[in-house]
């Protein structure tokens, strides 16, 4: 029997992971949440916490869109060019300083993944 949906909000990888975490520690997941918690153990790079602190420098210094700003954390776009074309669809337009300060943002987050890596 389908669970009623009481709320849908965005959420990073990492976090997904946490969540999936929690409830297989509760009760069995079922189908369709065993394989997104594979594939989130399998794709998250940084700490949930990690991920909230990068969407909140992102969105409070610039004006992406949430999807936007959800994206980059997720991937760590591990240069500032492949910065620049996850973000070619926003609508505000970004500088070359401004995808260079957004990149100095992750770039520690990237660093820390490639060295437990």
């Amino acid at each position: 029997m389908p669970r009623e949906v009481l709320a849908k909000k965005p959420t990073t990888i990492s976090e997904a992971m946490r969540i999936l975490q929690q409830r297989s520690e509760e009760s069995e997941l079922s189908y369709w949440q065993r394989v997104a918690f594979e594939h989130a153990m399998q794709n998250a790079r940084i700490e949930p916490e990690e991920s909230l602190e990068i969407l909140t420098k992102l969105q409070k210094q610039f004006d992406l869109t949430e999807l936007s700003a959800f994206t980059i954390a997720n991937i760590l776009p591990p240069s500032p060019e492949e910065l620049k074309d996850l973000l070619q669809k926003e609508q505000t337009m970004l500088t070359e300083t401004d995808i260079k300060k957004m990149f100095d943002i992750i770039k520690p987050f990237i660093e820390k993944y490639k060295k437990e890596k």
